[in-house]
């Protein structure tokens, strides 16, 4: 399998934006991977190599501590805390043909912060929106924005013989979390030592109080 370059100009075209220059190029037969809410910009900029292509954030993620999922919020940003891992959508779509096939690997720029991702795949003939898992292995917590570049995507060539990609394509699962919520759990994973501190603080008042009320009693 070789690597194909990211290529969206007509000569040597190899990704494509809508379904329908998807269909036109022979679809699941074809050559052409359609990629929707395409960042054309990183493509096209002189300085990147068009070997990869960097996923972004999307709509909604996880919190793999909880069983609903969570919008990501337009203003804010995903708050990921040490040791704890988050299942991101991306903003991308994605359809592949049965000669294509997709990794998905971490961005040296977010190793750097301790910030991490599993290495998945995308198959011949997927069709949907991408999951990937992030997690923080650094020493502070970490902020993620919407439509922020997260993981980056590479394509390789598939001989024939592939069978392709046919089941249901896998969606975030459970009820959308209350932002509230996520917030209380935020607050509370910044704060660990200080609940600590205060609760040690507290029991050893408890403790004292109910060592005088002792002495008390017995004078």
């Amino acid at each position: 399998m070789s690597v194909i370059p990211f290529i969206i100009g007509e000569d040597g075209r190899t990704v494509v934006e809508t379904e329908a220059a998807y269909r036109d190029a022979e679809g699941l037969d074809g050559e052409m991977v359609f990629i929707q809410n395409l960042d054309t910009e990183q493509l096209n900029a002189p300085e990147k190599t068009n070997v990869s292509y960097d996923l972004r954030i999307g709509r909604e993620y996880r919190d793999h501590r909880d069983p609903g999922k969570t919008q990501v919020p337009e203003d804010e940003a995903i708050v990921l805390h040490l040791g704890s891992a988050v299942i991101v959508e991306t903003e991308e779509f994605v359809h592949f043909p049965k000669t294509r096939f997709g990794q998905i690997v971490p961005k040296v720029s977010l190793l750097q912060e301790g910030i991490s991702n599993t290495s998945s795949k995308v198959d011949p003939g997927f069709n949907g929106i991408l999951l990937v898992t992030v997690f923080n292995l650094g020493k502070k917590p970490v902020h993620l924005h919407k439509g922020q570049a997260f993981c980056a995507l590479y394509i390789l060539r598939v001989d024939p013989g592939v069978r392709p990609y046919s089941q249901i394509p896998p969606c975030l699962e459970g009820a959308k979390r209350l932002k509230s919520l996520r917030k209380v759990d935020d607050w509370l994973q910044r704060n660990t030592s200080l609940i600590g501190s205060v609760s040690i603080i507290l029991s050893i008042l408890v403790l004292g109080v109910f060592l005088t009320q002792i002495i008390v009693k017995s004078d």
